[in-house]
Parts: C-alpha cells; structure tokens; sequence
C-alpha cells in the first residue's frame, strides 16, 4: 500500500512538472523583441511598452480570479519595493473580463504599479497571443533594447533573473 501512495505522489508531481512545461511551451524565447502593445490602465490612460523604453521591464501577465496569480502578488508586491527603486519598470496585464473584479484585485493586492487590461477574454486578447500565454501567472522580463531575457511562471524564478542585472 505504501509503494502505491509514494508511486502516485511521484505520479502527480511529475505531471505537474510536464504540465508546467507544455505551459510555457509558447513563450518567447531570449532574446527575441517583446511584442509591442497597448492597452488602458484603469484611468483610461494608453500604456504601451514603448513608453518603457531604456528600462528593465516586467510583465506580470495576471487575473483577479486566477489563484495561483493572486498567491504570487505578495511576493510580486516584494520584488517591486526591491528592484523599482533601482529602475525596474513593472506592468500587470490582467486578463479579467470584469472591471470591478479587476480594481478589486488591484486595490486588496497592492499591485501599486502600471496596471493595464483590455478587459476581454485570456484567448481573445492580442497580447495573450503575441507573448505566447498559456499559463498565468507569466512574467516576462524585457532588458533595456525591448528584448526578452526570460519568462517565468513563479515569483521566485523572477527574482532569481532580477538578481543577475546589472544595474
């Protein structure tokens, strides 16, 4: 009975780990030019990843009604006290649907950076499409020339990119 539990503990985890990787499967690879966008921010302000041009950039591809998303935010929410102050740029894009839901998630997360959405549908949007979005939370991290330097599906594996620039 015992072999039968650790071999279907094993079983799941590595099906975790496949599905994680078929995942990310889509995403851009390093070096290659993040897609340019642009979508309103709660404030009907037009942001686009142009206007971060000559910084280091992170996009945190995200929804309010995601749960692995929003337990990632305290972490997130950490790493932009960190790396904000050293010139990181920071942008959420929120694949709500629901623009109440979404200022919610903003507001009792703390997710006090640029935060954009064009409110429709995950496979629906451009932007889901042109980073190659199967899994969220995504975060991308753009270097100063609008490249990638990698794609991540967990706050620590953000943090352990951020800690390797050279300011």
């Amino acid at each position: 009975m015992k072999k039968i539990l650790i071999m279907l503990v094993a079983a799941i985890f590595c099906s975790g780990i496949a599905a994680s990787a078929q995942d990310m499967s889509e995403v851009l690879k390093a070096g290659k030019k993040a897609p340019a966008f642009k979508l309103p921010t709660p404030q009907g302000k037009m942001v686009s990843l142009s206007d971060f041009k000559g910084k280091f950039v992170v996009i945190d591809f995200w929804a309010s009604w995601c749960p692995d998303c929003r337990k990632e935010n305290p972490d997130l929410v950490k790493l932009h006290s960190k790396y904000a102050p050293k010139g990181v740029a920071f942008i959420g894009v929120s694949f709500d649907t629901d623009r109440e839901a979404w200022l919610r998630g903003i507001e009792s997360d703390s997710l006090n950076w640029t935060q954009v959405s064009s409110l429709k549908k995950w496979k629906e949007t451009q932007i889901s499409k042109d980073y190659g979005i199967n899994w969220i939370p995504t975060f991308y991290l753009i270097n100063k020339k609008g490249q990638v330097i990698g794609a991540f599906i967990t706050a620590d594996a953000l943090e352990n990119a951020l800690s390797k620039l050279s300011f």
